[in-house]
């Protein structure tokens, strides 16, 4: 585990510390070891002093660290005319330094709306959405951010206010699994304008860190001049704190890992499950690291507060099963004796698709799923396969319908010996409460016909006295319904596997 001597003592203002800059952040990145030669590496830059210092920088360590460099910036939309001066600036920063540029935009109050977030958090998710999207596209192997020690004092304030555990409270780390790293972690900022000045490098001020409209801002102009009366060296207590939450953490790590891999079983990465039965059984506060450390991996950068762990934790040792906990990006629903730990999904369809005829190959519009049909004579060989399904065509009627399950559906399925609630076959069936409503249902005449994954209605099962097979395929279509059907298949592993084949 790298030491981490230098966030107990990080370079700060004073005698030439500006002078020193340079060579402090590459001890720290080779210290840390933030970066690998001959990685790409995409700064994010802001245009404010902070991220032009970054670029500034790593650009002229360059050569001696073997990186390739590129530069994002991310317009928020928020600023008009100023927000579209300050992407020229880093576009004419990026072109002066021979660097690609990316740029991206987006609008910010919309999602705020949309998502009911401060626009301070809805910015942070659109920007950190649009740098990971573009590392992903262009091979960037790291993704560089500006923090800077006086960043880490604000954020333990922030969280120790808003009620956050030693998790949330030990800061940032200079690097994470994720690939994002912070250069500037253990500089302050004063050495970081100084370093601007002497080297005559020009930035842009952000007029909204001055409005005192959000708590970060009152965190830093008003709270933290106050505690520095009652300890001038505040910031450094908080340093070694963190230094030391961090150092904590490394140790246990180990341990938790261990807990983790235990009760857990990962489907991917869109889908987590976890064993409550085998989760119970460890201590309570192993219980709480664990549920931490799989939450991160889907929160990322987002803080968990100890509120909203409490709720997961209810949820998990609680009685009831169906139960959902939103975080933001993430969900946790219970599904009998397990937790599941998920991506968060797009609304189901309102409307329905439409299959007009056979032959054929339809788009569901809306749905994001497409259906191809054939119809051909009995006696073919048919393997068992989830995303198909074979029915007498003599017994389906056109055009059929694809829509979701609604309530009242009822639904025989072959070899049952009656109808029965839909809901009460999805239950039988294993399919977890919180996937219901994405499952596509095939429809003929007000009959559904293919529960798809599932099974096939009886009124429809192809028999000895069949004419003709209808053959239908179902596939996603799009990204979201291609995470649906792999976390069905994941809650139905007996499916897809090699089995029997019938014969028709």
């Amino acid at each position: 585990m790298p030491d981490r001597g230098s966030l107990i003592a990080p370079l700060m203002p004073g005698a030439a510390a500006a002078s020193h800059l340079l060579r402090w952040v590459g001890r720290y990145v080779r210290q840390e070891r933030l970066l690998a030669g001959g990685e790409r590496v995409l700064v994010a830059v802001s245009g404010g002093p902070d991220s032009v210092a970054l670029l500034h920088l790593l650009h002229r360590l360059q050569p001696d660290l073997g990186l390739r460099l590129g530069v994002a910036h991310f317009d928020h939309g928020l600023r008009g005319a100023q927000s579209r001066e300050e992407s020229g600036f880093v576009a004419a920063l990026a072109q002066s330094l021979d660097l690609p540029f990316h740029p991206g935009q987006g609008d910010t109050r919309e999602m705020a709306r949309g998502e009911r977030l401060s626009l301070q958090m809805a910015a942070r998710r659109l920007r950190l959405r649009f740098l990971h999207d573009t590392c992903r596209h262009h091979s960037y192997q790291k993704l560089a951010l500006g923090h800077t020690a006086d960043d880490q004092v604000e954020l333990f304030v922030l969280r120790l206010l808003r009620g956050a555990g030693p998790e949330g409270m030990r800061g940032m780390l200079p690097a994470t699994p994720g690939g994002l790293v912070r250069p500037l972690l253990a500089v302050g900022k004063e050495v970081i304008l100084d370093w601007l000045r002497r080297e005559n490098l020009p930035y842009r001020q952000d007029p909204s860190n001055l409005k005192r409209d959000y708590l970060r801002n009152r965190v830093r102009l008003d709270l933290l001049p106050q505690l520095q009366h009652y300890n001038p060296r505040f910031q450094e207590a908080v340093w070694r704190a963190q230094a030391l939450l961090q150092e904590q953490e490394g140790l246990l790590a180990p341990m938790v890992s261990q807990a983790l891999a235990d009760v857990t079983d990962a489907q991917g990465p869109d889908l987590h499950r976890l064993c409550l039965s085998r989760f119970a059984g460890l201590p309570p506060a192993l219980r709480k690291l664990v549920l931490r450390a799989i939450l991160q991996r889907f929160l990322g950068e987002y803080p968990l507060s100890l509120a909203q762990l409490a709720q997961v934790l209810a949820l998990a040792l609680g009685e009831r099963s169906g139960g959902q906990v939103s975080l933001g990006t993430c969900r946790v629903a219970r599904a009998g004796g397990e937790l599941h730990i998920f991506s968060r999904l797009p609304a189901p369809p309102r409307e329905d698709g439409t299959i007009p005829s056979c032959p054929g190959r339809f788009d569901a519009l809306g749905w994001g799923w497409r259906l191809a049909s054939r119809a051909y004579a009995p006696g073919t060989p048919l393997p068992r396969a989830p995303q198909m399904a074979w029915l007498d065509q003599d017994q389906v009627q056109f055009p059929l319908a694809i829509r979701c399950l609604r309530p009242g559906d009822r639904f025989w399925g072959t070899g049952a010996p009656g109808p029965k609630k839909l809901q009460d076959f999805l239950v039988d069936s294993k399919i977890p409460r919180w996937l219901r409503p994405y499952l596509p249902l095939v429809v003929s005449s007000d009959r559904i016909v293919w529960v798809a994954g599932l099974r096939v209605a009886e009124e429809v099962k192809l028999t000895g006295a069949s004419r003709t097979v209808l053959e239908m395929e179902l596939s996603p279509g799009n990204p979201d319904t291609e995470r649906i059907w792999e976390m069905f298949r994941a809650c139905r592993q007996d499916l897809g596997g090699p089995q029997k084949e019938d014969r028709i």
